[in-house]
Order: structure tokens, then C-alpha cells, then sequence
């Protein structure tokens, strides 16, 4: 057995992400062994110097970052193909498509995709959601993009979905988020039958949410035990970056449904 480093919680050796706070443990757990008393007056040393350094050291990392983020050429330009070099600063952010329209003048096929992703949405059901955009362009002219969409679909259940990618094709995932408010009993935590139909609209069908929910139906007496003392991280089922989970809000709860998944086709 080993400790999750976040939450405290005893896990299984073999384990890849935390049953009770879902970090991923495959590269943050390490183990720690016990140290002499020279290395810790050592360390009790150089944690004394880093307090005195690390200050300084911050505040030049802030003036390159701000120096490194430069806006483009207010001028129309094209946008330049991929570099095949590894980007080392950020030439330009966006938080609207009618900026970055206005950067570049080959950049409306991109929009265009958006545009018609967006409209995909819009065929599930009568929503409206609201849009924010991250477009964060680096130096060698790659993309990085964060598209987030939330509606709120009755009077206790919002859906948040957000959907990453880049340029260059190295990752596009898409992550959809119901939040379920309201709850007074553990009972009142679920999704009803109809907003169940709901989620699949959203998700298909996917068996890894159907077991969340059923692995957490099972754990009532935890809950009411825990209840009035949860905190940050709340109580849930977690499988890679999905979950479900409660959480405490005042004299009620709520809870998290989390579909992460990768996707096959990107939106351009």
C-alpha cells in the first residue's frame, strides 16, 4: 500500500489514479525514504536561501513571460505554417474568434469549423450556451486551443463542456461536466431518469459513467457519515479523468458527473 500525496488516502501499490480524489499517480507518487540528520539541517538550510532567492528569481520569470507575450503586427498578416521546432514563447492570446479573424487573413476555414462544431451543440437539444474561447499561439506558429460551452439545462442540472486541441494534432480531447445542484439526501444526488436521457445525448452511450454512478449508489453510510465534514476534493468514483462526485454547498450538496475522453476527429 501507498499514500496518495494529495489526499492522504491509503491506495493499492498497483493503483494508476486515487479511488478518492482521482490524482493520477503514475508520475506524481514517489516514494520518500527517511532521511539522516545531516541531510535535514541540509535541507533545513537550503529552504532557508530559497526563501531568500526564489523571490527574486520569480520576479525575473514574471518579466520574461510578460516580455515573451507580445502581441502581433496590428496589420493583417498570414498565418505562417507549423514550425518543426519546439516552441519557447507565446507570440499571441486570443479570447474571441473575431480577434483572431482579424489577425490573420487564412484563418476562416479554422472559424468556420468552430462555428460548425458549435452548431452540432445547438442539435441536442434547445440550449443555449454560453461561449469562451482560448486560442494561445506560440512561437513556432502552433495552436493551442480551449473551447468551453455551458447550459444550463433545467433548474438543478448544468452541462459544461470544453473541448482541447492544437494545431499540430498531438492531442484533442473533449471533457463534459454536469453539475447536479440541490441535494438535501444522498438519494437526491442522482440524475432522474429523464436527465439521464439527457447526458447520453451528450456523451452516447458510455458504460464508465453508468458504473460511476452505480459504484457511488453504493456508498450511502460513507456518505452520511462524511457529509457535514467534506471538503475540497468532496467524495466520488473516479476511472482516469472521469468521476462522479459529491460536494458540499452550505446546508446542501451537489454533484459532478465528469466524461473525459479523447476524440477521434478533430473540429478543423
Amino acid at each position: 500500500m501507498k499514500k496518495c500525496p494529495r489526499c492522504g488516502h491509503e491506495v493499492n501499490n498497483n493503483e494508476k489514479y486515487c479511488p478518492h480524489c482521482g490524482l493520477d499517480l503514475q508520475e506524481r507518487y514517489r516514494a520518500i525514504k527517511p532521511k539522516n540528520k545531516a541531510m535535514t539541517y541540509l535541507l533545513y538550510v537550503i529552504i532557508f536561501f530559497s526563501f531568500i532567492t526564489i523571490p527574486l528569481f520569480y520576479s525575473r520569470l514574471l518579466n520574461a513571460i510578460d516580455n515573451d507575450v507580445t502581441q502581433l503586427n496590428e496589420e493583417k498578416i498570414e498565418l505562417p505554417k507549423i514550425e518543426d521546432t519546439q516552441p519557447t514563447s507565446i507570440l499571441a492570446v486570443y479570447d474571441t474568434l473575431a480577434d483572431f479573424q482579424k489577425q490573420f487573413t487564412n484563418v476562416n476555414t479554422i472559424v468556420d469549423a468552430i462555428s460548425q462544431y458549435e452548431a452540432s451543440l445547438t442539435q441536442r437539444g434547445d440550449y443555449t450556451f454560453d461561449k469562451t474561447y482560448h486560442l494561445v499561439i506560440l512561437n513556432n506558429y502552433d495552436i493551442y486551443y480551449t473551447l468551453t460551452y455551458t447550459t444550463q439545462i433545467n433548474e438543478n442540472l448544468s452541462a459544461t463542456i470544453q473541448r482541447q486541441y492544437d494545431r499540430s494534432h498531438t492531442y484533442n480531447t473533449e471533457e463534459i461536466t454536469f453539475k447536479h445542484t440541490g441535494a438535501t439526501t444522498f438519494n437526491e444526488l442522482f440524475l432522474n431518469e429523464e436527465e439521464l436521457k439527457i447526458v447520453k445525448t451528450f456523451t452516447g452511450e458510455q458504460k464508465i459513467t453508468d458504473e460511476l454512478i452505480a459504484d457511488f449508489s453504493k456508498r450511502q453510510d460513507e456518505f452520511d457519515t462524511k457529509k457535514k465534514t467534506l471538503g475540497h476534493y468532496g467524495l466520488g468514483n473516479y476511472n482516469g479523468r472521469s468521476s462522479f462526485v459529491a460536494h458540499r454547498q452550505g446546508e446542501s450538496y451537489y454533484s459532478e458527473l465528469v466524461y473525459n475522453h479523447e476524440v477521434k476527429d478533430y473540429i478543423h
